[in-house]
């Protein structure tokens, strides 16, 4: 008989959602907060590694401060705003990430 993965809710409504972006969970490093267009609270998976798989494709990008592990989704971004080496990126419900990135805007977004 084979192991069925366990797959948390927030997987199922991943049609239904357009995630903004995926963070690690600064109180248990293990696991990600899911950050959705038009929805205020994240959602929290319990696993980093399987979120980022399930909800891929992603691209990985720093914070201004240097952490790491932020995710975000091309797709759910509007505009970029350039700071020079701090982008601001601007999702398309309105709310915004500021990022270190040193190369060109466009690489942030589908245009």
């Amino acid at each position: 008989m084979r192991d069925v993965p366990s797959i948390e809710p927030s997987f199922y409504l991943v049609g239904e959602r357009t995630l903004r972006f995926l963070a690690r969970d600064a109180g248990d490093p293990g696991a990600a907060l899911a950050y959705w267009l038009e929805v205020e609270e994240p959602s929290c998976e319990p696993n980093f590694f399987d979120a980022t798989q399930a909800l891929s494709p992603l691209m990985q990008l720093v914070l201004p401060d240097e952490r790491p592990g932020v995710f975000v989704n091309r797709s759910a971004v509007d505009t970029v705003l350039d700071f020079g080496v701090v982008k601001r990126i601007v999702f398309k419900d309105g709310s915004w990430l500021d990022v270190r990135y040193s190369g060109p805007s466009s690489d942030l977004y589908y245009q």
